[in-house]
């Protein structure tokens, strides 16, 4: 309620001080997603209506946009979602926008580093167009801006979790049960090996707090031909981070665990940079938490929840390089870890990941080529998107390409293996 309130109270502030008529514009785009391997069934029927709209007034502007879906695949039903709802305001040397809106932290191709404002739909891992899988979030951002430098500050009443599938084609796996020696969990009992079911609570989410809200800086400037941004930020975890309790029986004997999804807070520090060299492009970022939440399958944290916190980072490094007048290429070297590693930990201690884009324009910029790879050194995992843009008039485009992902069902990509799909887009825009 405080939330909708919030968002009224926006709307007709902002929008009473916007004299001019709206301007409105959008796109129908019809989206299908056919399965490469058996039983060769439609991953995605997806019929999309987009519809923006713009206000401009003296130092002010306004913006909305709202999404109207329907995708047969998974239901008749057609959804409607408010993708933004935000007004800017301007001034000499402080801009504020206030309202719905997505905030871009990154550098990174294809991955996550410091782009961890705004919650991300998993719902299709990682197949979405990237506005859609980065979801908007009821925030207040300001931009106090001075010569070559700039502050950015946001207030984060509203939040919002990652958006994830436990079934169906695009569910994350998790275990139904875990094994444990019960004579670790109770000496008394002589040592044998026991499976020990595990109950999932529905998720509870923390409610709009202007009082309890996240909050983080970006400051960024321009030193020796290099921009440069540092990035603090203290948020909640968006994935779930489990806490485990369990349930003994007669005897003193486990007979259940039950997992309760949490949400706990960490601090994040974070850094990005890029140089223009010659013909070459660099960029980088890295992000640090002092500490994280991870799930562990030893005994003696148990009292802690099953859970134990580590250190970890991420970075990453690329280049971005013209091929030719028709033909750019970019690549990335991305490296996570978790510090202070303990064997049972889930989660893998590191992850090395290399990614290669290559983005075609050509027919005078009307056929757009783009290959875009990532691999993971580690599992030996990958994803491999090859899609074309025909832009056959100014308001139409057609496009067509090819999903793959490989590798073990325990890895990040494999675990989508019998999803490689073909698909085709038609998008009309007004």
């Amino acid at each position: 309620m405080k939330r909708r309130r919030f968002i009224l109270l926006l709307t007709i502030l902002g929008w009473s001080g916007l004299d001019a008529q709206p301007v409105w514009h959008g796109y129908v785009m019809q989206h299908t997603a056919f399965r490469v391997e058996k039983p060769q069934d439609a991953l995605l029927l997806r019929t999309r209506l987009r519809l923006n709209s713009e206000y401009s007034g003296e130092n002010i502007y306004g913006y909305a946009s709202l999404d109207f879906l329907n995708d047969a695949a998974k239901s008749d039903q057609t959804t409607l979602n408010l993708k933004a709802l935000y007004l800017d305001i301007y001034s000499n040397y402080l801009d504020w926008r206030i309202g719905k809106q997505q905030v871009v932290w990154g550098k990174a191709d294809g991955y996550f580093i410091n782009d961890i404002v705004n919650p991300l739909d998993l719902s299709y891992f990682l197949l979405q167009d990237f506005d859609d899988i980065r979801m908007a979030t009821t925030l207040v951002k300001n931009r106090l801006h001075f010569g070559n430098q700039s502050l950015e500050v946001v207030f984060i009443p509203e939040f919002r979790p990652t958006r994830l599938n436990f079934s169906g084609d695009w569910g994350f796996a998790r275990p139904d049960s875990v094994v444990f020696n019960q004579q670790l969990i109770n000496p008394i009992i002589p040592g044998s090996y026991l499976k020990i079911p595990l109950s999932y609570a529905d998720e509870t989410i923390p409610r709009f707090s202007l009082r309890k809200a996240e909050w983080g800086l970006k400051l960024n400037t321009f030193v020796l031909g290099t921009d440069l941004s540092f990035i603090y930020l203290k948020i909640r975890e968006d994935r779930p981070v489990y806490y485990k309790t369990m349930n003994f029986g007669q005897g003193g004997l486990p007979i259940s665990i039950n997992l309760r999804p949490t949400h706990p807070w960490l601090q994040f520090y974070g850094i990005n940079f890029s140089r223009p060299t010659g013909m070459f492009v660099w960029r980088g970022e890295g992000g640090y938490f002092p500490h994280r939440f991870f799930d562990i399958e030893n005994p003696t944290y148990l009292p802690a929840g099953g859970i134990v916190k580590k250190p970890f980072w991420q970075g990453m490094l690329g280049v971005d390089y013209q091929l030719t007048t028709n033909l750019d290429i970019g690549v990335q070297g991305i490296h996570e870890e978790i510090v202070d590693y303990e064997s049972g930990i889930h989660e893998a201690r590191r992850n090395n990941i290399g990614t290669l884009m290559l983005k075609g324009h050509f027919v005078n910029e009307t056929v757009l080529p783009l290959l875009l790879t990532l691999y993971n050194f580690e599992d030996d995992s990958y994803l491999m998107r090859l899609m074309v843009d025909w832009n056959y008039a100014d308001n139409f485009t057609i496009s067509a390409g090819l999903d793959i992902l490989g590798g073990k069902s325990s890895s990040l990509f494999g675990q989508f293996d019998r999803n490689d799909n073909l698909y085709f887009k038609i998008v009309y825009s007004f």
